[in-house]
């Protein structure tokens, strides 16, 4: 695929999701009470799955073209953890000092190391709490360096294997035969979900099945949102076949040249990951400052224009970020 103009259109949907899920809280506290954002904003949180889908996809795109060797690997978890630590570790000082400011007593429950390296998933602990997900992200990043030790073609048949057994060993956790745990988490599963897309691309990105992945996501998220399928293995069969059925449909309308995106949506996708880590920061802004109180009303309209207004800064501060700091200092880092 040449370009993957959607995909980034997914990221900027998915931390779309994620802003109305936090900001959920502060749009009732100001008398909010339309009940379309309140329905939307509850799952937010299923923009995560989203990204994980996205994030399997993107690393086996970016990756599987590369010499399998040992330089490879090196530069890439070397690019990885640019990526992720140069921009997480700014918001992360941000976070702790609006808390040392606001709550200073907070910060004996967190566990500041393990939480600037991202060796945590308990939200109590953490300065960020949005980072438990980096953590994931960081792990599968560790695990598909491994994958440069493999030819392409051994590589092609492993994926599917590792898929089965990760899947194997969240049946059995779900059973309670074996203990839950961080190395084996069903969220996982999205990631290497992500893989199978894109190794079986040519085979399954074809516009005669779209109607069918229409109906697959239609029928995953009703049933998880109908059942309040929110942890476990259920939300990675209802939001996570969701996502991954979302993210194959706007696959092929980009291949088949039915619509691809373009513009301010694609924009987004690229700030995505500012926006993730800038919005918690911003809102607790949005309160602390207090603007959320001057938005407080029983005017339905006034919360309305408070809660837009929250998402219209998280949106332009994080466009703005992105372009004039977190890329050129990504692309500094790498040149380095």
């Amino acid at each position: 695929m040449n370009t993957l103009n959607n995909i980034q259109m997914l990221r900027g949907v998915a931390s779309l999701l994620v802003i109305f899920h936090h900001l959920l809280p502060h749009y009732i506290a100001m008398g909010g009470d339309l009940e379309i954002i309140k329905s939307i904003s509850t799952w937010g949180f299923l923009g995560v799955d989203i990204f994980f889908i996205i994030s399997g996809f993107i690393m086996a795109y970016t990756t599987f073209n590369k010499p399998r060797t040992l330089e490879s690997a090196k530069i890439f978890i070397k690019h990885r953890a640019f990526r992720i630590y140069l921009a997480y570790w700014i918001f992360w000082v941000v976070a702790l000092v609006i808390t040392y400011i606001t709550n200073p007593l907070k910060i004996d429950s967190y566990n500041l190391f393990t939480s600037l390296f991202l060796l945590d998933i308990d939200m109590s602990r953490l300065v960020l709490p949005i980072s438990w997900s980096l953590s994931y992200e960081l792990y599968f990043y560790l695990l598909f360096t491994a994958s440069f030790i493999f030819s392409l073609s051994i590589l092609n048949r492993l994926m599917p294997i590792i898929f089965l057994i990760l899947l194997s060993l969240a049946v059995m956790t779900h059973l309670s035969i074996i203990p839950i745990s961080f190395f084996y988490s069903h969220f996982l599963l999205e990631f290497f979900a992500g893989v199978l897309l894109y190794i079986y691309r040519d085979k399954i990105i074809r516009l005669s099945i779209l109607p069918l992945l229409l109906i697959i996501t239609i029928i995953a998220y009703w049933y998880g949102v109908t059942d309040e399928l929110k942890n476990g293995l259920y939300r990675v069969l209802t939001f996570g076949v969701g996502a991954l059925t979302l993210v194959w449909s706007f696959l092929i309308l980009e291949r088949e040249g039915i619509y691809r995106a373009k513009g301010y949506s694609t924009l987004l996708g690229d700030a995505s990951y500012t926006i993730y880590l800038s919005h918690l920061v911003i809102i607790w802004l949005f309160y602390f400052s207090g603007l959320r109180g001057l938005f407080t009303s029983d005017n339905i309209m006034t919360p309305l224009i408070g809660w837009i207004v929250a998402i219209a800064t998280i949106l332009i501060f994080s466009t703005i970020y992105y372009i004039k700091i977190e890329k050129p200092l990504y692309k500094k880092a790498i040149s380095l």
